[in-house]
């Protein structure tokens, strides 16, 4: 009985962290300007790419184009968020202060 129980803490444990890092726009929706990178990385996980000012996501599969993006200004605060995606142009979205390509 303990043996089962801890099997299933463990799945469930895997479960959210998997979820946790996958690509949705329900989270990037949950992304909100003036977020720390602390906060966008729990809603988020971590980024595929990390540059100065800058967090890309990008989907697991690679048939998915995704590309969501996170801005971040001087203050280490979210100053914009796009979601990019080619097979469905009509998603696109900006918010905040994002560089244009």
């Amino acid at each position: 009985m303990r043996r089962t129980g801890f099997l299933l803490a463990v799945a469930v444990v895997a479960g959210l962290a998997l979820a946790g890092c996958q690509l949705t726009r329900q989270s990037f929706q949950a992304v909100s300007l003036g977020q720390t990178p602390e906060q966008v990385q729990k809603i988020l996980g971590a980024p595929r790419y990390q540059f100065a000012g800058e967090w890309i996501y990008t989907s697991e599969d690679p048939r998915d184009l995704t590309k969501t993006a996170v801005y971040f200004d001087a203050d280490k605060k979210v100053a914009g968020k796009s979601w990019e995606n080619p097979e469905k142009p009509w998603e696109n979205l900006r918010e905040g202060q994002v560089p244009k390509p």
